[in-house]
């Protein structure tokens, strides 16, 4: 598990800018993470730090990030995320992943670009 301070989620998911939690795998930007809760889904934007490393649910972490933000001022590893509105974006099939954007984008450049003007 990697465990962050999540930014920028519903206040339906998080009540409070403290919100902590962990994903299976180390996260990438792009990634699609969704809320088991409410079924929310946010994007990956952006990436401060290197998230903490452990075994289990993170709940230990989770609680390690809090103390040390919220009582001695620390900074935290921090995922900034974007919600997804809109049910399009749950019937597209797969998510892609940064590595596979940065590759879709540098093929062929000039045909996208001509395409745009």
């Amino acid at each position: 598990m990697f465990t962050y301070k999540f930014l920028g989620m519903d206040k339906s998911d998080a009540e409070t800018p403290y919100h902590y939690g962990s994903v299976p795998g180390k996260p990438e930007l792009g990634q699609t993470l969704v809320y088991n809760k409410t079924g929310n889904r946010y994007v990956v934007v952006r990436i401060d730090g290197e998230g903490l490393v452990g075994d289990g649910d993170g709940y230990d972490n989770q609680q390690e990030l809090a103390w040390a933000e919220i009582n001695r001022g620390e900074k935290v590893p921090t995922l900034w995320l974007q919600k997804l509105i809109g049910k399009e974006t749950e019937t597209r099939g797969r998510s892609f992943t940064y590595e596979e954007m940065k590759e879709y984008s540098q093929k062929n450049p000039e045909a996208r670009l001509s395409k745009s003007a």
